[in-house]
């Protein structure tokens, strides 16, 4: 079978394919393309993922194409990552909304908008090609704002796209860990929108264990994931939330910490990314791989650390092990070891991939069409949910009595993508406007209109003339 990914010109195509060469003969997948439009970016990375297949004893094929209909042609599974802008565009939507005293974040409130307008036309002509030259391919959206494009895809009926977030799997992974767990043994129910949901279920073996976890106050206040939130939040609301929900319960905090910081995230990690190329090119990576797999690792790690470092302002933590038996659990029965580790996005992609192949009747945190699993939504509403993954696909496990508070934010918010989608696909001021004046990280219309009005002329090249 064959794989397309789509945007393969980035950082994290080597750690992808790194994951792909390991599970590649289990999955049946013996083809990858990689493509990109930036053609120097493709061959270094590019050239990067075909060394660490090759040294991982893979069989699978690697090539490299600028061309789009070659690489999803005859493809049985596309993943698409891009940054339609690059990353001067996440710069741009980052600054241009703190001008205004906005907040400003890549997926959430203007800057994800911003993306979003800019991402959603190239995402809906990909999709066509496709459709068209693809073997019906299962298209994993790893495009952020992830949720959103999920939502726009499904909304011009294009219903084959699973939207992927790495945050609910790092927060599975970061409990197992604390728990000293094998993952495999653990059950997680996550609920609501892309980057706005919570997690309010965890079972060891079948025993619900939440109520004991949140009561436990070293378990709250030691967690790379969610330490960074006041256990009292998180006690009052009864659920543990996506890290990305700071910007609402602490938005004055992160506000102003990107307002006071020299740079913003974007900023930060162009800097990284710019640093990493340029060493990169220096090395000749085809001569060199060794050393330039050296260079790409210690300027990941460079990367990852700076996450959200700047909002936080480096509140982030390391999570410390707690023992099970302190929550009344007996280790008899449970597994040996941590498990198979879920790699972040390529884990989610190759979990769905064998549970499909297998029916082996997995759950996993995807974004894909609500069907009856929030009652108080609509059934073609893209949520993120915990699903149960078998050989017909993803199925949304139903969660009934979410707290009036959480479903007020995710009716609010989804509203606000909904209203995007319209205003990109009609090229709308007006919709743009309501869209933006529904964010609850916005509210206002006299904000919105000068958000609008400033994105649409910064980005007149990709998104051309408004009404």
């Amino acid at each position: 079978m064959k794989m397309a990914l789509i945007g393969g010109g980035g950082v994290r195509t080597v750690f992808f394919t790194q994951s792909l060469s390991k599970y590649a003969q289990r999955l049946g997948i013996n083809e990858l393309v990689i493509m990109d439009n930036d053609e120097e970016k493709l061959n270094i990375y590019g050239a990067l993922a075909q060394y660490i297949a090759s040294n991982n004893d893979s069989n699978i094929d690697i090539d490299l194409t600028t061309d789009i209909v070659s690489a999803v042609d005859k493809a049985d599974y596309v993943v698409a990552t891009m940054r339609v802008g690059k990353d001067e565009g996440r710069i741009k939507d980052e600054r241009i909304a703190l001008r205004h005293g906005a907040f400003a974040q890549e997926t959430t409130g203007p800057g994800g908008f911003s993306f979003a307008l800019r991402t959603i036309p190239v995402m809906l002509e990909y999709c066509k090609i496709i459709k068209e030259k693809s073997n019906n391919a299962i298209v994993f959206n790893f495009t952020n704002p992830s949720g959103l494009i999920a939502q726009a895809m499904h909304d011009y009926g294009f219903n084959n796209v699973i939207g992927i977030c790495d945050g609910p799997v790092h927060l599975k992974s970061d409990i197992a860990s604390t728990l000293q767990l094998n993952i495999n043994d653990l059950y997680i129910r996550v609920y609501g929108l892309n980057h706005l949901s919570w997690l309010d279920s965890v079972k060891v073996k079948g025993t619900e264990i939440f109520d004991k976890l949140i009561a436990n106050d070293a378990f709250l206040e030691n967690s790379k994931e969610f330490g960074h939130f006041d256990k009292d939040l998180i006690r009052m609301i009864k659920a543990i939330p996506n890290e990305y929900l700071y910007y609402y319960y602490y938005r004055e905090e992160a506000l102003r910490n990107v307002l006071t910081s020299t740079y913003t995230r974007g900023e930060k990690v162009k800097e990284i990314n710019d640093n990493m190329l340029k060493q990169l090119k220096d090395i000749d990576v085809k001569k060199n791989p060794e050393q330039a797999l050296k260079v790409y690792y210690s300027f990941l790690e460079e990367r990852e650390k700076s996450y959200m470092s700047i909002e936080l302002r480096d509140k982030k933590k390391v999570s410390k092990p707690i023992e099970i038996e302190e929550l009344g659990l007996d280790r008899a029965g449970l597994s040996e070891g941590s498990g198979e580790v879920l790699e972040g996005y390529s884990g989610v992609v190759f979990n769905y991939i064998d549970a499909v192949n297998k029916n082996k009747f997995i759950d996993l945190p995807l974004n894909v069409p609500n069907r009856v699993a929030i009652p108080e939504l609509k059934a073609d509403d893209v949520v993120e949910i915990t699903c149960i993954v078998d050989k017909d696909g993803a199925h949304p496990v139903n969660v009934d009595n979410i707290p009036e508070d959480n479903l007020l934010l995710i009716k609010q918010v989804k509203r606000y993508e909904k209203l995007t989608v319209e205003a990109a696909k009609n090229k709308s001021v007006e919709l743009a406007i309501q869209a933006l004046m529904a964010h609850p990280l916005v509210g206002s219309y006299s904000l919105a209109k000068r958000l609008v009005n400033d994105y649409l002329k910064e980005f007149r090249e990709y998104l051309g003339e408004w009404r």
